[in-house]
């Protein structure tokens, strides 16, 4: 697996063409997002890996007019896995879900 460093930078990139992208953090039970909106992506892609998490692919979100389109694509550590395609698949059917999610007020704690 690449650094987390790298899997952030590759978000932010294919964001430069996107009005919104995700990167989809598997957990045994659940899916986490790190956001491009968000202000600190990389502190949160951290400490989701280090709670457990699996950074799998990006969700990418392109608006025209009131459309959202969604697609995806696995990282490339994975892009050989159907099941992490058919898992990044289903997640675009709670598109609405994930988009309610990155517009969520989120406010990173800081270090004291």
């Amino acid at each position: 697996m690449r650094k987390t460093s790298e899997l952030v930078d590759e978000m932010l990139t294919e964001a430069k063409k996107a009005w919104l992208v995700a990167i989809a953090v598997g957990f045994e039970k659940e899916t986490k997002f790190v956001f491009s909106s968000r202000r600190h992506p990389l502190q949160e892609l951290n400490q989701l890996v280090q709670k457990g998490g699996s950074p799998l692919g990006l969700l990418r979100f392109d608006k025209e007019n009131s459309t959202i389109q969604g697609s995806y694509r696995p990282f490339e550590e994975y892009e050989n896995e159907e099941w992490v395609k058919n898992y990044l698949a289903g997640l675009l059917d709670n598109t609405g879900d994930i988009i309610d999610l990155s517009q969520e007020k989120h406010i990173f704690p800081t270090a004291y």
